[in-house]
Order: C-alpha cells, then sequence, then structure tokens
C-alpha cells in the first residue's frame, strides 16, 4: 500500500509553518526604527563634556609662573568674580530627561 500526500497538507508530525502578514513586518520595522531615532536624539541632547557649541578645544594649562606673571596687582584689583553655574537639584545625570523645568 502506498502513501498518497495530497497538496496542500502535511503528515500528522509535523507542525504547520505561520505566516507573519506583510503589515506585521511593516509596523516592526517602523517601531524599531522609531526607537532607534528617539536613542540618537536623546543621546545627542544628553549635556556631556563638549563645549557650548559641540567643538572639541584643547587647552594648554599654563603654567605656575605664566600664572603669577598674568596675575598682576592692577588686574587682581580690576578683576571681577564669576558667576558660578548651577544645576537645578533632579537635573544632573539623567534626571534632566524626567524634568520639564531642566529642559
Amino acid at each position: 500500500m502506498s502513501t498518497v500526500v495530497r497538496r496542500g497538507h502535511r503528515s500528522a508530525g509535523l507542525p504547520r509553518r505561520a505566516r507573519v502578514p506583510l503589515r506585521a513586518w511593516l509596523l516592526l520595522a517602523a517601531s524599531v526604527g522609531s526607537i532607534g531615532l528617539s536613542c540618537v536624539a536623546v543621546s545627542a541632547a544628553i549635556p556631556g563634556d563638549r563645549g557650548s557649541d559641540g567643538a572639541d578645544e584643547q587647552r594648554e594649562t599654563p603654567s605656575r609662573e605664566e600664572v603669577l606673571e598674568y596675575w598682576t596687582p592692577e588686574r587682581m584689583a580690576e578683576a571681577e568674580p564669576a558667576e558660578m553655574p548651577s544645576v537645578p537639584v533632579g537635573c544632573s545625570g539623567w534626571g534632566w530627561f524626567t524634568h520639564t523645568r531642566c529642559w
């Protein structure tokens, strides 16, 4: 006796392979793309060690003698204190992302 396998039917021992519709693949691709773009946007907005314009600067540290030569008594008398930058509490690290006052 020979076994006849009908077209489109599988034998009882093999599981049927599920097909994923094209819409599901497109939705997955759009989701992954938007998550990727969000990660890029967030990482670009994180305040880091860059300057205010994002340019890298290389500064040469002056020697002690150069500093003492620059700060003459006249310059010291005319010098004004610089404002210290302040960061609101909760805006350091990743905390800035969750508080709108840090934006």
